[in-house]
Order: C-alpha cells, then sequence, then structure tokens
C-alpha cells in the first residue's frame, strides 16, 4: 500500500499514459482474476460513429455492463474496463481494512456531520482508512462512502448515501486521482444547476460557435449525423469548466432513441470538458440502444410524446452564448493542483484518498475520493 507521502509525491509527478491497447492486453490476459467475459464494440448499432465499447462482468454486485467511450476504439476500450474494474475493486475490499467504530467516535473535526439524519445519531459503522490531501493526514471514511457491494440486505444503514462518485480507476494513481476529483466537481455542479431556476434558459450556449479542436470534431460529426446539439455552461466558484450536454436525432428519420441522450464534463480545460460531455452523451445513447444496461429505465424504451419531442429538439436548437474561443483555454500544466484547489473552492473542507486496487505490472490502480461535505448526488437531488 503507497503511504501518504508518496501517495502526495506520485499525485505531482505521474507517469506519461502507456499504450491502450498494451494495457488492454494485459488487463484481458486476468480477465478470469476480474470476472470479466467480454469485450466488444457497440458503436455500428448507432448512426453517430463515435467509438463504445461494452464490457461484461456477470458476477458484478452492482452492474454487470459497463460501457466506455473515446475518440479511437482502443480509448473506448481502456475506458470500458477501467469502468468495470472500478466496480471489481470497490465490491472487494478487505476485511481486515475495515473498522468498526460509534459515528461520535470518528467525528470529532466533523467531516461526517453531513449525512447525520438527527444530531444524536451514534450508530456503529464500518469504516476504512485514506489520506487527506488538505491536511495530509489519515482520516476514516465510513465505508458505505467507498464500497459498491450493493447486496440485500445492505450491510450499511440506510440513511447513508450509497453512489460511484469519486470512484475511478486509471493507470496511474495520479490519473486515478485526477478523474475521481474532477468527477466529484462535475456531479456537485450538476447539483447546484438543478437547483438553479431557469438553468436551460440562462446558460445555454450556441453550439454552432464550437471552435475547440477536438470538441468541435466532435460536433462536427454529430451535426453531419444529422443531430440536435444542446450545451449548457454550469457556473461554479471555481476556474474549471464544467459542461452538460444534450445530443438529439432529427425527425427525419425513425429515431433509435427518441428522447435526448445527456452527457456531462469537467476538466481544466474548457476543450477536454466540453468534449468529455458530448462523448458521454454519444455513449449514453447506445445504453439505450444496446438495451443491455439493468440500470436504464423501461421508460427510456416506451412511447413517447411527439410534442414533447418536438419542444425539446426546439430547445436545442435555440442559438444562446457563445462557447469561449480557443484563446481563452486554460494550460493542462498542475492539473492535479487545479482539481484540489477547485474542490477546496467548492466548498470541500477534506479530499479523501483510499486506494482500492494497486498493480504497476498492468498498470492499473483504482481509488476512491471522498470530498465531504460536497453534494455530489444528482439523482438523490433530482428524486429518482
Amino acid at each position: 500500500m503507497v503511504d501518504g507521502a508518496s501517495l502526495e509525491r506520485l499525485l505531482v509527478h505521474g507517469p506519461p499514459p502507456p499504450d491502450p491497447w498494451e494495457t488492454a492486453r494485459k488487463i484481458l490476459a486476468e480477465r478470469r482474476e476480474f470476472g470479466i467475459t467480454r469485450l466488444g464494440s457497440v458503436t455500428e448499432l448507432d448512426r453517430v460513429g463515435i467509438p463504445v465499447a461494452q464490457v461484461v462482468r456477470p458476477m458484478s454486485r452492482s452492474v454487470t455492463v459497463n460501457q466506455g467511450k473515446g475518440l479511437t476504439f482502443p480509448q473506448a476500450a481502456i475506458s470500458g474496463l477501467m469502468e468495470s474494474l472500478e466496480g471489481w475493486a470497490s465490491e472487494r475490499i478487505p476485511q481486515e481494512r475495515v473498522e468498526f467504530a460509534e459515528l461520535m467516535a470518528m467525528n470529532k473535526e466533523g467531516y461526517w456531520s453531513h449525512l447525520l439524519p438527527q444530531r444524536d445519531c451514534n450508530e456503529t459503522l464500518a469504516w476504512i482508512e485514506g489520506w487527506d490531501l488538505f491536511s495530509h493526514r489519515p482520516i476514516y471514511v465510513p465505508l458505505a462512502l467507498v464500497d459498491t457491494a450493493y447486496t440485500m440486505p445492505s450491510p450499511h444503514p440506510r440513511w447513508l448515501p450509497r453512489n460511484t462518485t469519486g470512484l475511478a480507476a486509471g493507470t496511474s494513481l495520479q490519473q486515478a486521482i485526477m478523474h475521481a476529483s474532477l468527477e466529484a466537481l462535475e456531479r456537485h455542479a450538476r447539483c447546484a444547476a438543478m437547483k438553479m431556476p431557469h438553468f436551460f434558459d440562462r446558460y445555454q450556449l450556441d453550439s454552432n460557435s464550437v471552435r475547440t479542436r477536438t470538441a468541435a470534431a466532435v460536433v462536427e460529426r454529430l451535426v453531419s449525423a444529422g443531430f440536435a446539439i444542446g450545451i449548457w455552461s454550469i457556473p461554479t466558484e471555481h476556474d474549471l469548466p464544467v459542461y452538460w450536454c444534450h445530443i438529439m436525432e432529427s425527425d427525419r428519420k425513425a429515431p433509435l432513441a427518441p428522447w435526448p441522450a445527456e452527457g456531462f464534463g469537467c476538466d481544466v480545460t474548457h476543450d477536454r470538458a466540453l468534449t468529455k460531455a458530448l462523448l458521454e452523451a454519444c455513449q449514453s445513447r447506445l445504453g439505450v440502444i444496446s438495451a443491455a444496461r439493468e440500470d436504464i429505465a423501461a421508460s427510456q424504451y416506451g412511447y413517447q410524446s411527439t410534442s414533447e419531442l418536438a419542444a425539446w429538439r426546439r430547445q436545442l436548437s435555440i442559438q444562446g452564448l457563445p462557447c469561449l474561443p480557443a484563446d481563452q483555454l486554460t494550460s493542462v500544466r498542475g492539473s492535479a493542483q487545479k482539481a484540489l484547489d477547485a474542490l477546496r473552492v467548492a466548498g470541500a473542507t477534506a479530499v479523501i484518498v483510499v486506494i482500492l486496487f494497486s498493480d504497476e505490472s498492468i498498470p492499473l490502480h483504482v481509488v476512491r475520493v471522498v470530498t465531504p461535505p460536497l453534494e455530489t448526488n444528482p439523482e438523490y437531488n433530482s428524486g429518482r
């Protein structure tokens, strides 16, 4: 296990990313250990052509089918494999890493006060040790905020939130922690956006004004395939951009998936954040079209009101505020510190890293980053 000081050095000086195909081959060589039975492409099920991979892990204790996306199939394949392995690692936390203690005894500094269903709650909970990148010391985290073993009955009290925010895998610890931190920022921003009056009217951008390298190429591909694109910039307290995107087929052909698919992205540049959001929207469509994910509600497949679809298509066609030009993009240098600074500004009192799996021979690293007291569960916020 990496100690705290080594963890912080790795966060600053991460290794260059390896070849995605080579990493995928090494993961698949261990597929029996990981429980993976299939890696395949579902790209051609849709009209867009953005590469989307599907990974099947039948014995999962959460979802059995994960997806990954990218600008090339190797990128999509490693993205899907990493998504699946996040669940694998977070379902199998060794019992020797778990401690049991009363909540009040572990909450003397108030990190977990926002979780309490009532002021005098003092249940005995399962805990796991992590490393706080703000205070540079170990802090214990409720295991319910870290594991994803969604068994019945639950091993954790029902009032403790359970989701996958901050669960991330990468080919280095730096990459995994960065991915997890950016996801926490993105989901915190989503929670805020869902509370903003008239958000979709006030913060929509003009998709025709996208001129930022990779994002512009994805927009052009979607437009060529006959899609309407909606882009919203979520206002935040920090400097990192967060985008919310919808893509939707035109009414010129029978739709493969009628409702708009959505995607989100946060990163250190506008191009990277917007590209993430657009690619995630493409992936979301294929989750519905492939009909392989057990976490997609039946309403996504049923009859859709033509008037509602037309109204939302008109919303996407609105030419809103111009997107930022390329010369206003920030540098990716110092990305890790930018993410930590943004979390602090957003209101996090700690950024606690729990390392769940590390194997440099692949290389593969899985972490959970917990950022109390940030609200990072949009599904809970929306009442779903």
